[in-house]
């Protein structure tokens, strides 16, 4: 959108210049300057292009300075710099971006903390737990043969005593 408002006024900028010196052809575009300088009328016309700065304390469209990346205080104070939105000026505009960095740099530290740091000691501890589980599987195993032992053996000497008991032998007598 800014840019076909730029090349917009670029284009109605070069018409008026080739109405004004019909016998003069010029195919040089206005200067930044001049383009910034066409949009004065309000804030809003000035922050549509985004190479244009508005200041707010003197009512003047003037160029964002490119070679800097926030403009000077002799070219316009801070808290009276409008650029994207008029609502928004310079000052509250590096504060939040500051602030938003400093959340997203913090989170993200704490995040490879946690990811990577507190992941080493980890192993060594879930090993032990795993050694631990393992050691009372052991021990339960061994406790359950014991008594599945002991029930054998009881059950053996019942079938005795009653005669039921079953021999060893998996062959049987021929009753003839």
């Amino acid at each position: 959108m800014r840019f076909i408002l730029y090349f917009a006024l670029t284009i109605l900028l070069y018409i008026s210049v080739e109405t004004t010196s019909p016998t003069v052809k010029s195919t040089k575009p206005p200067t930044l300057d001049e383009v910034c300088t066409s949009l004065n009328s309000s804030c809003e016309n000035c922050v549509g292009n985004p190479k244009c700065l508005y200041c707010k304390s003197n009512t003047k469209c003037v160029p964002y300075p490119v070679g800097n990346i926030l403009p000077k205080s002799s070219l316009c104070a801070l808290s009276d710099a409008r650029w994207g939105q008029c609502w928004v000026n310079f000052e509250a505009l590096i504060i939040t971006m500051g602030v938003i960095g400093g959340v997203i740099l913090l989170s993200l530290m704490c995040c490879i903390y946690c990811c990577c740091c507190r992941n080493k000691k980890n192993p060594a501890k879930w090993r032990k737990e795993d050694d631990k589980i393992e050691r009372k599987r052991e021990e339960r195993k061994l406790k359950q043969d014991e008594r599945k032992a002991d029930r054998k053996t009881k059950t053996d000497e019942i079938r005795k005593k009653y005669g039921l008991m079953k021999d060893d032998t998996p062959y049987q007598r021929f009753d003839a």
